[in-house]
């Protein structure tokens, strides 16, 4: 999944794209997702610390740092575009 970076406008909203996709896999299933390379101390705090419910049985690892250009999208985007260091994370519900 391509959530939104969720570190302007809409904080958070990353981390809640991921609790709603490990909410509906099932236990050997697999997530995969992009996260800014910032907030990589938080994921994995939060996959260590839970909340239980979603983060007790899910092993989370980052795969590799990437860099995104990140095109202009929205009207408050100053720059043409934004390379930005990226997180490919992989997330394993275990059974």
């Amino acid at each position: 999944m391509n959530p939104p970076f969720g570190t302007k406008n809409s904080a958070g909203a990353d981390f809640k794209f991921l609790n709603r996709a490990l909410s509906l896999v099932k236990p050997g299933g697999h997530v995969y997702s992009l996260h800014k390379s910032s907030t990589r101390d938080f994921f994995l705090k939060k996959a260590a610390s839970g909340p239980p419910e979603l983060f007790a049985n899910v092993k989370a690892e980052v795969l590799a740092k990437i860099r995104y250009d990140l095109p202009k999208c929205y009207k408050f985007h100053k720059k043409t575009s934004v390379d930005i260091e990226v997180d490919f994370w992989h997330f394993e519900k275990m059974k």
